[in-house]
């Protein structure tokens, strides 16, 4: 029963390894942004995130290989800009919220239930930033496409149609 018991965690604390050893971990989104000298970025993080920030949002154009077998085409959210925003500012404090940062709703796309944020960058788009995000796996991905869709469209927009038919007078 003892050599049983002797082998059995052996093989156990084999299987630990070699699954460990497979899993290779998500890309540190942070490294080098000195996310604590930033202090506390939520209420940045809340305004840049808001349904009147995100004005819109789409998968990616720019497939990235992410196994021999496929591909994963992450997501892009439309942020307008804020004066005193820099593109370097922006990456930083959502690079940062990504890692560290406490999920501000139920549509914060930096915040996948599954997942974690493999990728961030951000580029000028006109007067206003392109925010790429990519998860650590396909299904990481789709949910931060769900919820950056969400966020960009969760507004109703209205618009006021002007009336072409004659009033009639009333005396």
């Amino acid at each position: 029963m003892l050599k049983t018991l002797s082998f059995t965690a052996s093989a156990l604390g084999a299987m630990a390894v070699s699954c460990a050893s497979s899993h290779i971990p998500p890309t540190e989104v942070a490294a080098g942004a000195g996310c604590r000298s930033l202090g506390d970025t939520s209420p940045a993080v809340t305004t840049i995130l808001s349904p009147e920030s995100v004005y819109a949002a789409q998968r990616g154009d720019v497939r990235r290989r992410v196994s021999v077998t496929g591909t994963q085409p992450g997501s892009v959210l439309y942020v307008h800009a804020t004066p005193g925003m820099s593109q370097e500012y922006l990456e930083r404090v959502l690079s940062c919220h990504a890692a560290y940062g406490h999920t501000i709703g139920a549509n914060d796309p930096l915040h996948p239930p599954s997942g974690n944020i493999a990728q961030l960058d951000v580029e000028s788009w006109g007067g206003s930033y392109a925010v790429h995000v990519f998860g650590e796996n396909s299904r990481t991905d789709e949910e931060i496409w769900h919820r950056a869709h969400d966020l960009a469209y969760s507004t109703v927009r209205a618009e006021q149609i002007a009336s072409t038919a004659p009033r009639a007078r009333t005396q």
